[in-house]
């Protein structure tokens, strides 16, 4: 079997079973679907190559694909909480994190609690919580921050305000998706698919060199900066002229 050809598996965490693959070998990296309907683990196999150098592991969450699915879905806190039993049950004391749309906001919500089990974090289109943003000045861990022009579920500016509030962090924004006919604005919120090129080669440079590449920021980032906060100031005055 090909190192890159996922392999899946069942574990007890607590009271639940957990359904993740794996992929690959080297430092272990830790992946974590969004909440969009029907997400798996599955979502992130555009980006399986990742595991020519790391050793993935991609959990299903709590009440998502082949996992233990509550009466309720727990918040981004219980599944963070999960998923500290699960690494622990693997014996992965240090890891990197990469989450996409809501699993960004459980990665953050992850780092935030055990710092000292994570190493950097690819966040993606992530969402967040506001009680996430003052705790995370505290982080310093290096984090990489992408997001698409015409995200029209976590808006760039989103971005901006990550990026702000995580000290040792980066910013890379990418084309706008829906400019492609094939994909509409809420297919601009899953870059690990229909931006996978891209996403693939920022999250191996910046898995490879971490703190690096965090203090290299683009030379276009105060110009992105401004699109955004234009694009936000235009929408407002759009929603106060109708009100």
């Amino acid at each position: 079997m090909s190192k890159l050809e996922p392999t899946e598996k069942e574990i007890a965490v607590g009271e639940f079973k957990v359904n993740y693959a794996t992929a690959g070998n080297g430092e272990p990296v830790l992946l974590l679907h969004g909440s969009e309907p029907g997400e798996s683990w599955k979502v992130w196999e555009p980006l399986l190559a990742l595991g020519d150098s790391r050793k993935l592991i991609l959990p299903d969450l709590l009440g998502y694909g082949g996992t233990s699915k509550p009466s309720e879905t727990p918040d981004h806190k219980g599944q963070a909480r999960m998923l500290r039993d699960f690494t622990e049950k693997l014996g992965l004391s240090s890891l990197s994190l990469i989450g996409g749309g809501w699993g960004g906001q459980v990665a953050i919500e992850f780092a935030l609690e055990w710092p000292e089990s994570v190493s950097s974090m690819v966040l993606i289109a992530s969402s967040y919580d506001t009680e996430q943003l003052p705790r995370l000045q505290k982080l310093r861990r290096p984090t990489l921050v992408i997001y698409a022009e015409d995200d029209m579920v976590t808006q760039m500016k989103a971005g901006y305000l990550l990026r702000d509030a995580i000290g040792t962090s980066r910013l890379e924004i990418l084309g706008a998706v829906a400019r492609d006919p094939r994909y509409d604005f809420r297919m601009s919120h899953r870059l690990q698919k229909f931006r996978a090129p891209q996403v693939l080669q920022l999250a191996r440079s910046f898995l490879s060199n971490p703190a690096g590449m965090i203090t290299e920021p683009p030379e276009t980032e105060n110009e992105l900066r401004g699109q955004a906060l234009r694009k936000e100031d235009d929408k407002d005055a759009a929603v106060w002229k109708k009100s």
